[in-house]
């Protein structure tokens, strides 16, 4: 879809960067190969854009306009209806599968509008209502509070911790992280990924990692709100 995004717009002067948050390349490659992207498509090792953009979720997105001045800060990016939405939930379901599935219906429907944004922006540049002044870009950018703060430098420190060999140890930070930052599903995956995914498996999307961090993915979707909660809608 973002193919398609960029396919659409680049002869208009837009482009379409995506940066996938992975410490090990070789899982996000595949992905990338797979969507026959012609647009730039980085891995981020080190997850340096989340530091510096703010980014706690997939899709999030930035804007950056042609000068390098960020035009919308990290928000929600779906620019396509979740099919999760629409689906019928069978009653016969477990009660467990039966909850997550029922919560993702209410993902945020900002899909279309979010897309007729991004389109809006590339024809009128500056003059686009979504392409904010600096005061409000720096209104919707509130520094982070002491608990975030410390929640990065935790996630970094697990980071270290782990390309030096020393992965026990790294969890502990990392749980430390979860718990200073709860909403951040960034630090949540990548950490879980390294438990539930086997080397050379495809990525366990199901993220059940209660032997070591007493959780899985349905657990903390459903702790902290659901659907509603799980999507940083962009404020259009």
């Amino acid at each position: 879809m973002w193919q398609a995004l960029h396919e659409e717009l680049e002869p208009l002067g837009l482009s379409v960067v995506t940066v996938a948050l992975d410490f090990d390349p070789a899982k996000a490659r595949p992905w990338i190969e797979a969507a026959g992207a012609t647009h730039p498509s980085m891995i981020d090792a080190d997850h340096h854009v989340d530091e510096l953009f703010g980014i706690s979720n997939v899709p999030m997105a930035v804007w950056i306009d042609e000068t390098g001045t960020l035009v919308r800060p990290a928000e929600g990016a779906s620019i396509q209806v979740s099919p999760l939405r629409s689906m019928e939930v069978p009653a016969d379901l477990p009660e467990r599968m039966r909850q997550v599935l029922t919560e993702m219906k209410n993902f945020p429907d900002t899909a279309e509008a979010y897309r007729a944004a991004i389109v809006d922006w590339a024809h009128r540049g500056a003059d686009s209502p979504y392409a904010l002044a600096p005061e409000e870009v720096i209104a919707r950018s509130q520094p982070r509070s002491a608990d975030h703060s410390r929640a990065a430098a935790c996630f970094e420190l697990g980071h270290h911790l782990h390309v030096q060999g020393e992965h026990d140890a790294a969890i502990a930070w990392w749980k430390e992280a979860h718990a200073l930052f709860p909403e951040n599903w960034t630090y949540k995956r990548q950490a879980w990924t390294l438990e539930s995914t086997p080397d050379g498996a495809d990525s366990d999307k199901a993220q059940e990692v209660q032997d070591v961090y007493g959780t899985s993915w349905s657990d903390e979707f459903l702790r902290m709100g659901g659907g509603a909660a799980y999507v940083i809608a962009p404020d259009l």
